[in-house]
């Protein structure tokens, strides 16, 4: 599950910022007098007012804006303050043309004309954070929120910088400075949900958006990470309400349908398939892809599987688990030499122990019991307790006729895991081929105490107890395996080997 409302969002302005109108310059002069030479001061006073206000109005074109701002700089004669101004909005005119240089050479003109105003600092510290130089960007809201310590918007943006940096608990702690000025300051609600929601304070996190929702009804992303934070404190009913609230809102938004079919694969799994299948229309590389693809996978639908694993891995094809994930969808439909095939693509990209475990059974399958033993040792080298490993590798000996390695192996796998039923019942039916009659049947029972609904495990004990003379609970185990299913087999050699 995604947190999608992002911290590092585009610098917010301070509020008073670059706003310029007409009234800006006033201090260019009072007006002209009646003279002609006063005509000709008033021309070129306006001259200049216009010029002003079109560089500092962003709705301007850029190459006007530019032009502007540098007739006003080449005439000369501005008041710091409003010279300071024209630098900054020169500057963010060359950072919009993607002319960095000359962005900061502007920015730094402006900051060097009237360090005392806070919008130059704040201008070229956002310019940092652009470029993802965070010191320096940090450096200068440091000295805007000296020049102007009430300025909400400042503790926000210097909160992503922190946050970009590592220090998550500065940039809370910034984002409450925001809170306390501006109680309606929805982002620096929304920064620090995020944050909370990243270090898993859900309470605080849902508490936040909780906020940001009441007063913003209509805001998707507030409701989508609110179902985040839901579904990772398992309040699934209150997470999938987000969610739903997240699609209304947001129709275009991949991750809210495929949250909602992620929730749902257990408890509905054909509108699951429904919201995957939406996600994946608005978004063909959405992590519903994969989610979908196992779905199918757990549904029994392998063809569909299959063809979604095909479309994740071709969308990355370094994913090991997608290949992991299609070995077994092969396998389940019988195609071993495919899975196989699959789970070394899986291995080569990452060595993993599920992958050398799945690869060593299905070489089980295919009677190679050399290859599936060497995969099943690579998978205990790796993970040391893993108990299908020791399984497998108990099984491969078996298959190898190495009767006493099995019996070894099988041993192995209950020191690590008591409770396993199946090893009990695996290590039964090698005591069985021994002729260690007394032995199976300890076995046996071992599992059915443990598991006792199993008419397999009934069944050949009833076949121990038979050999050891044992008749009477021969035929009550016998009878209570028929009872169970009908089908247990009466063939010995196979039921001993199920």
């Amino acid at each position: 599950m995604g947190i999608s409302a992002c911290l590092g969002r585009d610098a917010r302005w301070p509020r008073d910022a670059i706003a310029a109108t007409l009234t800006l310059l006033l201090g260019f002069g009072a007006g002209p007098g009646g003279s002609a030479h006063a005509q000709s001061d008033y021309n070129d006073w306006a001259q200049m007012r216009e010029n002003a206000a079109v560089c500092t109005d962003q709705s301007q074109p850029l190459s006007r804006r530019v032009s502007s701002c540098t007739k006003v700089i080449d005439q000369g004669g501005v008041a710091k303050n409003d010279i300071a101004k024209i630098y900054l909005s020169l500057g963010q005119a060359f950072q919009e043309s993607g002319d960095d240089q000359g962005a900061l050479r502007n920015f730094n003109a402006a900051v060097k004309a009237d360090p005392k105003n806070e919008q130059p600092w704040v201008g070229r510290a956002n310019f940092y954070a652009s470029k993802a130089n965070f010191p320096l960007a940090l450096e200068d809201y440091n000295a805007a929120l000296k020049v102007n310590p009430k300025d909400p918007i400042v503790y926000d943006n210097r909160g992503n910088a922190l946050n970009a940096m590592g220090d998550r608990d500065a940039a809370i702690a910034d984002f409450g400075r925001a809170i306390a000025l501006d109680p309606q300051d929805w982002i620096a609600y929304s920064n620090r949900a995020i944050l909370h929601l990243g270090s898993g304070e859900l309470n605080l996190a849902i508490a936040d958006l909780s906020e940001v929702i009441r007063a913003e009804p209509s805001n998707g992303m507030a409701a989508y990470n609110r179902g985040t934070a839901y579904e990772r404190s398992g309040q699934i009913d209150k997470a999938l309400e987000d969610y739903r609230r997240a699609v209304h809102l947001l129709p275009s938004f991949a991750p809210a349908s495929a949250a909602i079919g992620r929730l749902l694969k257990n408890k509905d799994p054909e509108e699951a398939l429904a919201e995957l299948s939406a996600a994946i229309a608005l978004d063909a590389k959405s992590p519903a892809l994969r989610s979908r693809a196992n779905l199918y996978l757990a549904l029994g639908r392998y063809d569909d599987a299959l063809r979604d694993f095909d479309l994740v891995i071709a969308n990355n094809g370094s994913d090991s688990i997608a290949f992991l994930d299609k070995g077994v969808a092969e396998e389940k439909m019988g195609n071993f030499a495919g899975a196989i095939r699959d789970y070394s693509h899986s291995i080569e990209l990452a060595p993993a122990a599920a992958a050398y475990v799945d690869r060593g059974a299905a070489y089980v399958q295919m009677q190679q019991a050399e290859k599936a033993q060497a995969d099943f040792k690579a998978a205990l080298a790796l993970e040391p307790a893993n108990v299908p490993a020791l399984l497998g590798q108990a099984q491969a000996s078996y298959a190898r006729k190495s009767m006493t390695e099995s019996l070894v192996n099988y041993s192995q796998v209950l020191e690590v895991d008591p409770k396993n039923a199946t090893a009990y019942f695996k290590r039964g039916n090698v005591h069985f081929d021994l002729r260690e009659f007394a032995a199976a049947l300890s076995d046996y029972s071992a599992s059915l105490k443990l598991d006792p609904d199993q008419p397999v495990v009934l069944f050949n004990r009833s076949l121990a107890a038979a050999r050891m003379g044992r008749l009477k609970e021969a035929a009550e185990d016998r009878q209570r395996a028929l009872e169970l299913d009908p089908q247990v087999s009466d063939d010995e050699e196979h039921s001993r080997k199920k």
